[in-house]
């Protein structure tokens, strides 16, 4: 990305290993979130990511707990991470529309290509857009 070369990352994962090894966050689609924030489900009011994670450490019950933050917040508090069954974020598909077609090349690293709607991000590229899949497992 130091070259300007980097259109974007879309990412699977929710670790945020793409920040800790530099890469800007406008250069980063993290499809199923990630773990750098936390919200009330039922307002959608940030919650501290340390309040979250010492009410899941705690439990329920009990001082600092998930009920009592809760309580709190005004609902079920939650990282910013796509569930199962929850829609991908907005940013996603957008960047995926404006990116891909204008793409020059495309990696791909580490993914099985089951998965929709990730398996479907290399045919969004122009047919002439050179492909490398970087992979343990056979794909296809």
């Amino acid at each position: 990305h130091a070259q300007g070369l980097l259109r974007r990352c879309f990412t699977q994962n929710i670790d945020s290993l793409e920040a800790r090894a530099g890469l800007p966050a406008d250069l980063t689609i993290a499809a199923h979130g990630n773990f750098d924030g936390c919200h009330c489900i039922e307002t959608g009011e940030p919650v501290p990511l340390g309040e979250v994670r010492r009410a899941v450490a705690v439990g329920r019950e009990g001082p600092g707990g998930w009920a009592e933050l809760a309580e709190r917040y005004g609902g079920l508090c939650k990282p910013d991470i796509v569930f199962f069954g929850e829609q991908l974020p907005a940013r996603f598909f957008e960047a995926a529309e404006a990116d891909l077609p204008a793409a020059e090349a495309l990696i791909v690293m580490g993914t099985s290509l089951k998965v929709q709607p990730f398996a479907s991000l290399l045919g969004r590229c122009g047919l002439a857009t050179p492909r490398l899949l970087l992979n343990r497992e056979l794909v296809g």
